[in-house]
């Protein structure tokens, strides 16, 4: 995550075999985390992950395709994406200091 640039490098993706994944995008500064995880084969739900009690006050995070809308408590930096990413490979939970919001695709 510390090579995470919104200008040329804005995008990580790790996959598991059963179809869950967690993406990352923008800078190591300030990115969004979500992941979908596999209710069943082909069914799955999509979430974004914020700041537990975080503002929900709009805000985008630039990306090199663009930018993404988020939330402002949505908007982590690359210590916490890593963190992130480390557990989902992990196959452990999600601390409570954050919070989960489901999107759909």
């Amino acid at each position: 995550m510390n090579k995470l640039d919104a200008k040329k490098n804005s995008f990580y993706i790790l996959e598991h075999e059963n179809g869950s994944y967690m993406q990352c995008g923008g800078s190591k500064t300030a990115c969004t985390v979500e992941f979908r995880v596999s209710d069943s084969p082909n069914v799955y739900k999509h979430f974004v992950v914020g700041h537990a009690d975080a503002s929900d006050q709009a805000t985008s995070v630039k990306m090199s395709g663009g930018v993404v809308h988020v939330q402002k408590g949505e908007v982590l930096n690359g210590v916490e994406a890593a963190e992130l990413f480390a557990l989902f490979l992990a196959g452990q939970k999600i601390p409570d200091r954050y919070a989960l919001r489901e999107k759909d695709l």
